[in-house]
């Protein structure tokens, strides 16, 4: 149930005292309210946001429209200043207890020039002094100044909402874990309750057997009720799987793959999962289910069922996996430090056979599970090949045992020259610190898992820190 075409909802409230220029308040509003219309007809925010067009100027009448912004369940709350404001109308946003977790934005426009050397709206020094207040509350906000009419402007404030709209939609996440990670696999088992606390994310375990049992029957029961799957649909997607593929496996395995697939893909439907990981072994790929999950897993982040999709059950690494998805529109890989990347600026990243259909190179190919084969077993189905080049964005969230979040976040970019031709899913990035990179991962403890975006959204991923108040870390 992924909501990836969700557009955030908006609350403008337009603020200042009753001095200062009223046509330098008036060209300045009509700057934001054409810009808010642009926004909506570029389908960059709601249609169901809320420009509320009348000043306002008192504590009591913004309660009303505070009430508004509760009932519609806005994402983001705009503050625009067009002239100096009253004090109160940031404090009474600031300090409603419905709206706390809600990100604001206060913003105002350059002093406009009506060619009389007067001044005009002195707007921009209200917003500082309205940060003033939100720091001492400890409330975040985010100023946002400059010339509403400009391109930067709206670049600088398009970006902010695609932040604020993933900020949403982690509310909105229910991980499927199917099993628990394997021994051993300390990192991939995270506290669900701080989790909880600061994403809103909820986690649901699903024993292996109800994945046998699908698989056998067709049928998955869950919260939303009976999903079924037939035959045909697993013919059908075999074929979709294979197509201008390099096939280097019994294509027994691809069915199998298929098969698990829709597995997957009905248990998930029938909970309302939005995004899943995996016990992809040891029970998988035993005698119990004689094979690899990692096509199965692939295919559904290739066709969008959730919004990440995760290997060893590492749920921690969907949640990157996810923020990846929703800031880019695309899946995230989740690989691995496959290489010491003190050695240099080759950094290696990779997994077993979890590519991604759609964001790979000219090397695509479904074969035997990488492991498997230099273990001398055959085994499959996996989707290998180095991924797609060009920019990528690393990043690796983590909770140290003092509770506080942690998340590292590197640049690199692959091409046909960074490509080691490994047979895995591998993600060969040219990294030019890259031995900062190595002291980071290793001084701060990061773990192996890591979410790989399919381009460069670090100055995404600062604001949302700064939002959440996770220490950004990056070389």
């Amino acid at each position: 149930m992924v909501t990836q075409k969700y557009l955030p909802k908006i609350g403008v409230i337009v603020n200042s005292i009753k001095a200062f220029s009223e046509q330098g308040k008036r060209i300045s509003e009509k700057k934001l309210f054409s810009l808010y219309n642009e926004l909506k007809k570029e389908k960059v925010i709601s249609p169901n946001s809320i420009y509320y067009q009348n000043r306002v100027f008192g504590p009591y009448e913004i309660n009303e429209i505070l009430d508004k912004f509760i009932s519609n369940q806005v994402d983001v709350i705009i503050i625009f200043n067009s002239a100096f404001p009253n004090g109160h109308i940031f404090t009474t946003v600031a300090s409603n207890p419905y709206l706390s977790k809600i990100p604001i934005i206060i913003t105002a426009d350059l002093e406009p020039d009506l060619g009389d050397n007067e001044w005009t709206t002195n707007a921009w020094c209200g917003c500082i002094m309205n940060n003033y207040v939100a720091k001492q509350l400890n409330r975040y906000v985010r100023l946002l100044g400059g010339d509403i009419g400009s391109k930067e402007y709206k670049r600088e404030l398009k970006m902010l909402l695609n932040v604020y709209r993933t900020i949403s939609l982690l509310r909105k996440e229910f991980i499927g874990r199917f099993g628990d990670a394997p021994g051993g696999f300390h990192s991939a088992t995270g506290n669900q309750i701080s989790y909880l606390d600061k994403f809103g994310i909820r986690v649901d375990t699903v024993d292996l057997t109800a994945v046998m049992n699908t698989y056998k029957t067709g049928i998955a029961k869950g919260y939303l009720g009976e999903i079924k799957f037939t035959e045909n649909n697993v013919k059908s997607t075999m074929r979709k799987m294979m197509q201008n593929r390099k096939i280097s496996i019994d294509t027994k395995y691809i069915e199998d793959g298929a098969r698990l697939y829709h597995s997957f893909k009905a248990i998930i439907e029938a909970n309302g999962y939005t995004s899943a990981v995996f016990r992809c072994w040891p029970e998988i790929q035993s005698e119990i289910i004689p094979m690899t999950a990692c096509l199965s897993i692939t295919w559904l982040m290739t066709e969008q069922v959730v919004s990440s999709a995760g290997c060893e059950s590492d749920w921690p690494t969907s949640v990157t996996q996810s923020i990846g998805y929703y800031l880019t529109g695309r899946p995230t890989a989740c690989l691995d430090f496959v290489n010491y990347t003190g050695a240099n600026e080759i950094i290696q990243l990779g997994h077993c056979g979890v590519g991604i259909a759609g964001c790979m190179a000219d090397n695509e190919a479904i074969t035997e599970h990488s492991v498997c084969r230099v273990s001398g077993i055959k085994m499959g189905p996996s989707l290998i090949g180095q991924f797609e080049y060009g920019p990528k964005t690393g990043i690796n969230l983590i909770q140290t045992k003092e509770g506080k979040f942690k998340m590292l976040v590197f640049v690199g970019e692959n091409d046909k020259k960074t490509d080691k031709k490994m047979l895995y899913s591998g993600c060969d990035i040219r990294v030019k610190e890259y031995k900062k990179l190595n002291e980071l991962i290793i001084e701060h403890g990061f773990s192996h898992h890591l979410a790989v975006a399919m381009s460069d959204i670090s100055k995404e991923l600062k604001e949302l820190c700064d939002y959440y108040g996770i220490e950004y870390i990056t070389v």
